[in-house]
């Protein structure tokens, strides 16, 4: 069950697998104070990263909301809204640099603040280990991380918006050399880690591979509408099967298919509209116009 809250303006949900994710880290240790104590530092430190992110995006009028999950935390936005290059990677940079803050007072209070005992040297050792180091590694030029963020961020700028493919392959090159350099510090968490990161930009690029194949498509979908407005069914047909058949993204495929089904529909083929409608692509659903004429046709 989660647990969700407010700080403010700006909501919070925490999974249990955060804890769960947490504690695991914390078998290294016998002692339950120390564990506990380690929850602490991670659950405070990942927070006050994702409040770095959510005020600095509160600030430029965007609606912020947090996650900390099993992978750490995630700050989201449930309102859209444009922004610069400048101002989107401030924001990418406000939780790391959220992590410094902490970790330069901690540093700076030391011994003042913390006594000189087994525990004591724990949670300062920790707070500087997840604030700083945790937030150096955080800065690497590698998706999703925030330093991966940056980095696309400037090369959408340097070319155009079109930088998320060259920010791919440099995440990819970035994750597939952290993986060895983790396993030479004996950091199996870190390499896995990695590991996960390679996977998850392979994907990636695969999806920016796909849309960028489809682009072009999306003249031919602007045809098949006007033919769609015409009540032109065999036109509709005509454009919209050869996206839906060549398409590679999950979306343009959607969209052709719905354009099949209004071209079969156009013509009274209504079986032949509901073998379009079920090739739609998972998450997808038809339009309700189209459920209107599919119900007009079919009566």
């Amino acid at each position: 069950m989660n647990l969700s809250f407010r700080l403010g303006k700006i909501p919070v949900r925490i999974q249990p697998s955060f804890f769960v994710t947490a504690v695991f880290f914390a078998l290294f240790s016998q002692d339950v104070l120390m564990i506990v104590s380690w929850v602490g530092i991670v659950f405070v430190s990942v927070m006050l990263h994702e409040l770095g992110h959510a005020t600095m995006g509160l600030g430029f009028g965007l609606q912020p909301s947090i996650d900390l999950h099993g992978m750490g935390g995630t700050t989201s936005w449930s309102a859209s809204k444009p922004l610069g290059t400048a101002r989107r990677i401030a924001i990418s940079l406000a939780g790391p640099f959220a992590g410094f803050g902490v970790a330069a007072v901690v540093f700076a209070l030391g011994r003042h603040v913390f006594p000189p005992t087994p525990l004591g040297q724990f949670i300062y050792d920790n707070l500087l280990f997840v604030n700083f180091v945790w937030g150096l590694v955080n800065l690497l030029p590698m998706l999703p991380l925030d330093g991966g963020n940056v980095m696309r961020q400037l090369l959408d700028a340097l070319t155009g918006m079109r930088g998320e493919r060259l920010a791919t392959y440099v995440s990819i090159i970035v994750a597939a050399l952290a993986i060895p350099a983790a396993l030479l510090f004996q950091s199996w968490w870190g390499a896995l880690l990695a590991a996960m990161f390679v996977a998850m930009n392979v994907r990636a690029l695969k999806s920016v591979r796909a849309r960028e194949h489809d682009e072009p498509m999306r003249e031919s979908l602007a045809k098949a509408y006007a033919a769609l407005n015409e009540k032109d069914g065999g036109r509709v047909l005509a454009i919209a099967r050869p996206v839906a058949l060549e398409s590679q993204s999950a979306p343009v495929k959607a969209e052709a298919l719905q354009l099949v089904a209004f071209g079969f529909l156009l013509e009274g083929r209504v079986a032949d509209a509901d073998a379009a409608l079920a090739a739609m692509p998972a998450g997808y659903h038809p339009h309700p116009s189209l459920l209107e004429l599919r119900a007009r046709t079919a009566g």
